[in-house]
Protein backbone atom coordinates (compact mmCIF):
# COMPACT_ATOMS: atom_id res chain seq x y z
CA UNK A 1 0.00 0.00 0.00
CA UNK A 2 1.31 3.46 -0.90
CA UNK A 3 -0.46 5.04 2.12
CA UNK A 4 -2.01 6.98 -0.38
CA UNK A 5 -5.64 6.40 -0.23
CA UNK A 6 -8.03 5.43 -3.50
CA UNK A 7 -10.17 7.77 -4.90
CA UNK A 8 -13.68 6.09 -5.89
CA UNK A 9 -12.55 6.57 -9.82
CA UNK A 10 -9.31 4.63 -9.70
CA UNK A 11 -11.24 1.29 -7.46
CA UNK A 12 -12.23 -1.13 -10.10
CA UNK A 13 -15.23 -2.15 -8.05
CA UNK A 14 -18.31 -3.01 -10.45
CA UNK A 15 -21.61 -1.72 -8.04
CA UNK A 16 -19.86 1.49 -7.08
CA UNK A 17 -19.24 1.99 -10.51
CA UNK A 18 -22.44 0.99 -12.24
CA UNK A 19 -24.71 2.82 -9.71
CA UNK A 20 -26.54 4.30 -12.49
CA UNK A 21 -27.94 1.07 -13.55
CA UNK A 22 -30.77 0.31 -10.85
CA UNK A 23 -33.72 -1.62 -11.68
CA UNK A 24 -36.67 1.16 -11.64
CA UNK A 25 -39.58 0.72 -9.08
CA UNK A 26 -37.26 -1.42 -6.84
CA UNK A 27 -38.39 0.59 -3.68
CA UNK A 28 -41.92 1.32 -5.31
CA UNK A 29 -43.02 -1.35 -2.92
CA UNK A 30 -41.02 0.28 0.29
CA UNK A 31 -43.09 3.63 -1.01
CA UNK A 32 -46.31 2.03 -1.65
CA UNK A 33 -46.40 0.78 2.19
CA UNK A 34 -44.60 3.08 4.37
CA UNK A 35 -46.30 6.46 5.38
CA UNK A 36 -44.78 9.83 4.89
CA UNK A 37 -44.19 12.37 7.74
CA UNK A 38 -43.69 15.85 6.85
CA UNK A 39 -45.11 19.63 8.34
CA UNK A 40 -46.74 22.44 6.66
CA UNK A 41 -46.59 25.83 7.92
CA UNK A 42 -49.98 25.81 9.68
CA UNK A 43 -49.24 22.70 11.66
CA UNK A 44 -49.25 23.27 15.15
CA UNK A 45 -46.10 22.94 16.76
CA UNK A 46 -44.71 19.28 18.19
CA UNK A 47 -47.60 17.48 15.60
CA UNK A 48 -46.76 16.37 11.89
CA UNK A 49 -48.89 15.15 9.27
CA UNK A 50 -48.31 11.15 8.48
CA UNK A 51 -49.63 10.50 5.03
CA UNK A 52 -50.48 7.38 3.37
CA UNK A 53 -50.33 6.31 0.08
CA UNK A 54 -53.76 5.71 -0.29
CA UNK A 55 -53.83 9.22 0.70
CA UNK A 56 -54.70 8.90 4.51
CA UNK A 57 -53.75 11.93 6.62
CA UNK A 58 -53.70 11.79 10.49
CA UNK A 59 -52.52 14.79 12.72
CA UNK A 60 -49.54 12.72 14.83
CA UNK A 61 -47.56 13.53 17.83
CA UNK A 62 -44.65 12.23 19.43
CA UNK A 63 -44.44 11.44 22.85
CA UNK A 64 -41.11 9.59 23.80
CA UNK A 65 -40.76 6.91 21.23
CA UNK A 66 -44.54 6.34 21.36
CA UNK A 67 -46.61 8.22 18.77
CA UNK A 68 -50.46 9.75 19.36
CA UNK A 69 -52.92 10.24 16.67
CA UNK A 70 -54.09 13.57 17.65
CA UNK A 71 -56.76 13.29 14.37
CA UNK A 72 -57.61 10.55 12.67
CA UNK A 73 -58.70 11.81 9.35
CA UNK A 74 -57.48 15.24 7.67
CA UNK A 75 -59.76 16.62 4.68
Amino acid sequence: MTGKPMLAEERDVAWEADGGERLPGLLAPLRNKAPIYYRLPDTPDGHHIKEYASGLRQLVRFVGVEEQVVKYSLT
